[in-house]
């Protein structure tokens, strides 16, 4: 096990005296029960896990129950105490008893000092298919992601470097050999991924080849998952997009015959909307909004995002390509350099789901996109990825002249810089980022 960044907004939620139960959202296998397990160990004297992925815990609460009964069965069958202010409930996979979720709103109600929570891979989904619904008011949520770069560094036991691009002033120049050691490492982290178990064994054995059945697991079990929460007649187009969706990471899709297939637009919008609501993938809607808020065009093209890359290129079969890597404008037309940005602007969000769009202007003979944009600190902000060192801003440059706005970021290999930009129709400071800060790009 290794900390992940949740762990301090876990101890926050812990000091709250506002506190309600929380559910810990993600896709499976991203780390929410190990992140949970090591904030336990640090901050509780004991802790109840129920997972109720065991049958043997399951069985326990299919019917509906009281506290007072709960903690009975926690007495006699797990031989615990629960203990406000020092025992941490935590209930895996709690999509699986509508019991329990319907629990929550009792603990926040009559027990509100004891520290209790969910997790669910599934929920959403459940959700869907059971028409129940979650007590609302009396519960709070996070969302958990594969790891980010910093994280990846903190599991590799890469701590010298981390600490430094941890704590650098971003006004600092970074010497040119520390600026190539992180990049490198980026490299290997844009063909690793961010899946936790990937990134242990890596961190184990350095061994790329032990990884691949790994990967090839983890497909099956998403696979296999598509049964419990979808009707048989579903699940074949909701497989297609698992086992497709890796290829089109970074672009543009249409629903439409969706990689080369023969499904109708209605089939695959209904498995791409299931499958984000798993959080498999994300879909980054284009808007043409000039000021707030973000309105995205229900008729545009949305943007794909796959949960991480190093599934995208195993699904690919581009892996062994990484080594001696030295440019992502190298490899797949940049498309791996939008996938591995994208899925770190999205674990940057905990305390809510992110809302991040692309930004597109498409008027006849003018015609700009920018690959990522989110309102930040009340403005607009546009994030163009450059995946070398070099690269044309020219839409970037009409999104500021049409937005106003005062900031604008390039993500590219190049080294940080900070640039005032005065042209004839907008002025505003460019900030050209390196991927490896990635982890600090709400810092600008």
């Amino acid at each position: 096990m290794f900390k992940r960044r949740i762990n301090n907004y876990l101890i926050d939620w812990k000091k709250k005296k506002q506190r309600k139960p929380l559910i810990l959202r993600g896709a499976r296998q991203v780390g929410k029960t190990s992140a949970v397990l090591v904030f336990a160990k640090e901050n509780f004297e004991n802790l109840v896990h129920i997972n109720l992925e065991k049958p043997e815990h399951l069985r326990l609460f299919r019917e509906d129950i009281s506290l007072k009964d709960f903690e009975n069965i926690i007495q006699i069958k797990f031989k615990q105490k629960i203990i406000p202010g020092k025992t941490l409930l935590f209930i895996d996979e709690i999509q699986n008893s509508l019991p329990l979720i319907n629990l929550l709103r009792f603990f926040y109600e009559e027990n509100p000092k004891l520290h209790v929570i969910g997790a669910g891979s599934l929920l959403e989904a459940k959700i869907q298919q059971s028409g129940f619904s979650l007590p609302v008011g009396r519960i709070e949520f996070a969302w958990l992601y594969p790891l980010d770069f910093f994280e990846y560094l903190e599991a590799m036991k890469e701590k010298e470097i981390l600490e430094y691009l941890q704590t650098i002033s971003l006004k600092e120049k970074i010497p040119t050999a520390l600026h190539q050691v992180a990049l490198k490492l980026f490299y290997e982290y844009a063909m690793i991924g961010g899946m936790p178990e990937i990134v242990k064994i890596f961190s184990e054995t350095k061994n790329f080849q032990e990884l691949k059945n790994i990967y090839s697991s983890l497909f099956t079990s998403y696979s296999e998952d598509v049964y419990k929460y979808s009707s048989s007649a579903k699940t074949k187009y909701i497989n297609y997009v698992i086992e497709q969706a890796p290829l089109y990471a970074g672009s543009s899709i249409t629903y439409e015959k969706f990689g080369d297939s023969n499904f109708r637009s209605r089939e695959m919008t209904e498995a791409f909307d299931l499958l984000e609501k798993v959080m498999l993938v994300h879909q980054v809607h284009g808007t043409k909004s000039l000021n707030l808020p973000l309105v995205y065009q229900k008729k545009k093209a949305p943007k794909l995002i796959f949960l991480d890359v190093g599934l995208v290129n195993y699904q690919m079969g581009i892996q062994d390509k990484f080594f001696n890597l030295k440019d992502l404008n190298e490899f797949y037309r940049g498309k791996i350099a939008e996938q591995i940005v994208g899925q770190n602007l999205f674990s940057l969000f905990i305390n809510h789901p992110a809302k991040i769009f692309y930004w597109y202007k498409d008027k006849p003979q003018s015609i700009a996109e920018v690959d990522f944009c989110m309102i930040h600190h009340g403005q607009i902000l546009g994030i163009e990825v450059k995946s070398g060192t070099t690269g044309r801003l020219k839409s970037l440059f009409e999104f500021i002249k049409m937005t106003n706005s005062k900031k604008a970021i390039r993500i590219y290999s190049g080294e940080f810089l900070q640039e005032k930009m005065n042209t004839a129709n907008a002025n505003f400071t460019l900030t050209s980022l390196p991927f490896y800060f990635l982890p600090r790009i709400l810092e600008i």
